[in-house]
């Protein structure tokens, strides 16, 4: 979890200095355009990515077979949905009335056949806990990315600076994978390892499939119901959010479904190991999505520039959603290391249904009517993923409250509290969020400390042995 916190935490340290000066360059609409097209691009992805990686993953003997018939699967999957979307580009753009778009997703549409040739190598590197080498891997193509980026934007390309960032960063996750991993392909497409793995990685599969959707589907209504310009200010207010809720669940879950999968025969070992990575990131996601949604206003004029402020409601938000964002990575990932592939998609398809039809709902009214939906839905998963493993260990929705209450209910007293500072300091508000700042994490570690809660003790513990290593 270490080195993944590392490269997760590097990786948006780069794209978030890349955003700031891209987003004081560059147009709300050149960030509408590429949040258009990015549904399409995910969609695709998500048949390779979605689900025979987990599936590798997830398969206690893996062969030589299993993994080059998987490579075979997503090189075919990858050149055709390239060439479905090179075809239907014309009529994207006629359905968003841009026709700039059909050139940008022609190239930009070249991302799916370069994630194609990196989707086993990573998993392979995942499954062997290789976490020191993916992250090196991941953050040096994050900064070849973040300087060409940069670079274009500043000679006036425009939108082709997001394309082609895009781009580069992941040409150097595929070659830098290749380099790392001493696993080659053989030309093999073997049926019946394709039928073993189908059985899994298919439910894991429609799974991402339908999540992709989901949070995509997002954007899509945005920039068809309103303007490219509302939609570059909700992509901006989920990439700020994204900071605190995907960055932790990425860093947990992408330890954790490899590390469950080893205990899937020990239901007693998943219980502890569930029960302590859920106290133990909550206590960091609570406080950082309550402070975020508190100090909202001036960190995005701060950050973005005035220019931006429309971000402001969308973004707080998307923080009320990102509170249970990492609680449900955990649950669903434990539904996965069991190898319930379908109740992992049934469930998953009762979600995002209804969280659709909150959102075409919503949308009627306004852009934040479809963000309200987006929180309701996230409250929703979280009953059913309690659910599900109260079925599996015994570990359901009173019990998991019971484990974060604490952490909760102090982010949020302590939230108030530097809310009331703010309004009655009479200095400029850059000066007031710092003060509050320093004031929530000064208040939520001496109050934590006190109460002994458990996230606070089981980081005191994790820098204790770090220390004692060194």
């Amino acid at each position: 979890m270490i080195w993944t916190a590392a490269e997760k935490f590097g990786s948006m340290v780069m794209a978030f200095i890349s955003n700031l000066i891209l987003a004081r360059l560059l147009l709300p609409e050149d960030f509408g355009v590429i949040g258009m097209l990015h549904i399409f691009i995910a969609i695709s992805g998500a048949f390779m990515m979605g689900g025979f990686g987990d599936a590798i993953i997830q398969k206690k003997n893996t062969t030589h077979t299993d993994y080059s018939t998987v490579f075979m699967w997503n090189m075919v999957l990858s050149v055709f949905f390239y060439v479905i979307i090179f075809i239907s580009s014309p009529a994207i753009a006629r359905f968003y009335d841009m026709p700039s778009l059909c050139a940008v997703l022609r190239v930009y549409g070249l991302v799916l056949i370069l994630v194609g040739l990196s989707v086993v190598q990573n998993s392979i590197l995942r499954k062997e806990l290789k976490f020191k080498l993916l992250s090196i891997r991941n953050l040096t193509a994050s900064f070849c990315g973040l300087v060409v980026g940069i670079v274009m934007a500043f000679m006036g390309f425009g939108v082709w600076s997001l394309v082609m960032s895009a781009l580069v960063n992941q040409l150097m996750n595929a070659i830098l994978v290749w380099r790392l991993s001493s696993w080659r392909p053989s030309i093999v497409f073997d049926k019946k390892s394709f039928k073993e793995l189908f059985s899994f990685g298919g439910m894991m599969m429609l799974t991402s499939l339908v999540e992709k959707i989901y949070v995509n589907i997002q954007g899509l209504l945005i920039g068809k119901w309103y303007s490219a310009n509302e939609l570059g200010y909700y992509t901006q207010a989920k990439k700020l959010e994204d900071v605190p809720t995907s960055t932790l669940s990425y860093i947990v879950t992408n330890v954790s479904f490899p590390v469950f999968s080893k205990f899937q025969d020990d239901k007693n070992m998943l219980l502890y190991g569930l029960r302590k990575n859920i106290k133990a990131i909550t206590y960091l996601n609570f406080p950082l999505c309550i402070l975020l949604l508190v100090i909202a206003s001036p960190l995005i004029e701060l950050l973005y520039g005035a220019k931006w402020n429309s971000s402001v409601p969308y973004f707080q938000l998307l923080c009320l959603s990102g509170l249970l964002y990492t609680m449900n990575s955990l649950n669903g990932s434990v539904v996965g290391a069991l190898g319930k592939g379908k109740l992992y998609f049934t469930l998953n398809l009762i979600q995002r249904i209804v969280g659709l039809l909150l959102m075409f709902a919503g949308v009627r009214y306004s852009v934040k009517g479809l963000l309200i939906a987006v929180v309701v839905s996230a409250y929703f998963s979280y009953f059913l993923y309690s659910l599900a493993n109260s079925r599996l260990l015994g570990y359901g929705l009173w019990q998991q409250l019971k484990d974060v209450f604490g952490s909760l209910l102090l982010a949020i007293f302590v939230g108030v509290a530097v809310f009331f500072i703010g309004r009655y300091l009479p200095w400029h508000h850059y000066w007031v969020m710092a003060v509050q700042i320093v004031v929530y994490v000064g208040l939520y570690w001496i109050v934590s400390k006190l109460l002994k809660l458990d996230g606070y003790s089981t980081y005191r513990e994790v820098f204790k042995q770090l220390i004692i290593r060194k």
